[in-house]
């Protein structure tokens, strides 16, 4: 046979035309299988990002009990701030030189033994200390500063009070919204501690002599430097939040008490913390937090793939190898291929194919004839129209399953007719 003959019966056919119809349901299971990624992609990105905490005086928090404005703003001018829940990184970061640590609330959280180690690691380059309204829990970290609660049970402090005392920042800060709780020295006279922002209005000045001496260093900013770590208290929380720092002179007096170093740690004690750390690491600990949200993401890659790969068309058999597949199951499953994607030029070439090749056994043509040659001598035995021959077995092309079934008809026509 000749060479062109020959690619055509192994199966070498012209392009084939498939429906947009089948390509969408082909292509349904990826588009499936993206959506289902990329919701699972969202979802982890949602589940693993930071979570923001609603806690009150938290550094993350923007709540208006939250403390994130006063944070950022440091970070703005210039303050390097650490922010932490650690207690051993809040250690380390406080042993930095020229660095104050902070401690906006739960200081009733900390243990003796936490207090004695910030306030060593504080010594170590005699860094600063400040206390947001600790209370009654500011005596565990120093004797000379105590609550004063030998207020008149007729005072009435007004809403703002004013610095009351020679301080550069209180002067700059002026008038600051009042708190409920006043501090003072625990000893009169003592050294190194400076009060500002003393209780103002009726009845504030009647003050009882059993813990606070009259005439004691009081107010609600109380500054001792005369300890063994500097010590500052802000006698009113609001101050730092993000609902109240921007009113009075809030935010110029606590800015100005957080920024005399270039380090700020704000250090934010949790409950329990303590027993957390003495428990012992679980195995999971141990595994990277990338690695968890990897293998999450892979579940429905997974599913997917099995979905797609492990697709099948009836019951799993068990069968000797090899399997003798009988010719006629061949063709019937090459037919409903081509039926089902509606390839009319595909099986049209492959009845060409054969039709030819029988035609030129029966011709007693040589092997080396071409397909040119075998049509000529169609049209020779049989008496038809080169041309139409030609139309037949070459040029036709079939759009419908009409058109198809009569070029068939033809092709069967012009064969029976070969003796």
């Amino acid at each position: 046979m000749s060479a062109q003959l020959d690619v055509a019966a192994r199966g070498t056919r012209s392009s084939t035309r498939i429906p947009l119809r089948a390509r969408l349901r082909s292509a349904s299971v990826w588009i499936v299988a993206a959506f289902v990624i990329l919701i699972t992609v969202i979802a982890l990105v949602l589940l693993t990002g930071d979570d923001e905490s609603d806690a009150p005086l938290h550094y993350d928090s923007t709540a208006r009990t939250g403390t994130k404005a006063l944070v950022e703003t440091l970070r703005t001018h210039d303050v390097d701030v650490t922010t932490t829940e650690d207690q051993e990184q809040a250690r380390t970061a406080a042993a930095r030189p020229d660095t104050t640590l902070l401690i906006p609330t739960n200081t009733e959280a900390l243990s003796p033994g936490d207090i004695a180690g910030l306030q060593y690691a504080l010594r170590t380059h005699g860094n600063r200390l400040v206390l947001a309204d600790p209370g009654p829990s500011v005596a565990e970290f120093t004797d000379r500063i105590t609550v004063n609660d030998n207020l008149s049970p007729l005072a009435n402090p007004d809403a703002v009070s004013p610095p009351g005392c020679d301080s550069r920042s209180s002067r700059a800060a002026g008038l600051v919204t009042t708190g409920e709780v006043e501090y003072a020295e625990a000893k009169k006279g003592t050294d190194g501690i400076t009060a500002c922002y003393p209780f103002t209005g009726p009845g504030v000045d009647e003050i009882d002599d059993t813990e606070v001496a009259p005439g004691s260093a009081r107010g609600q900013l109380v500054t001792d430097s005369g300890g063994s770590v500097p010590l500052t208290v802000l006698g009113n929380s609001d101050w730092l939040t993000n609902e109240h720092i921007d009113e009075e002179g809030n935010a110029s007096l606590v800015l100005s008490q957080l920024s005399q170093t270039e380090h700020l740690v704000v250090y934010y004690p949790t409950f329990g913390a303590a027993e957390a750390q003495q428990s012992p690491p679980s195995t999971i600990d141990f595994v990277p937090g990338w690695f968890l949200a990897g293998v999450l993401w892979l579940i429905p890659c997974v599913l997917v793939l099995l979905l797609v790969i492990g697709r099948r068309f009836g019951p799993l058999a068990l069968e000797r190898l090899p399997v003798i597949v009988p010719a006629v199951e061949t063709v019937h499953g090459r037919a409903a291929l081509s039926s089902r994607s509606h390839d009319r030029d595909g099986a049209l070439h492959t009845l060409r194919t054969g039709a030819l090749l029988r035609i030129a056994k029966r011709l007693s043509l040589s092997p080396d004839a071409r397909s040119s040659d075998i049509i000529a001598r169609i049209a020779a035995t049989t008496g038809a129209d080169p041309e139409y021959v030609h139309h037949v077995f070459v040029s036709a092309s079939a759009r419908t399953d009409a058109e198809l079934t009569a070029l068939v008809h033809q092709l069967t026509q012009l064969e029976s007719e070969i003796p």
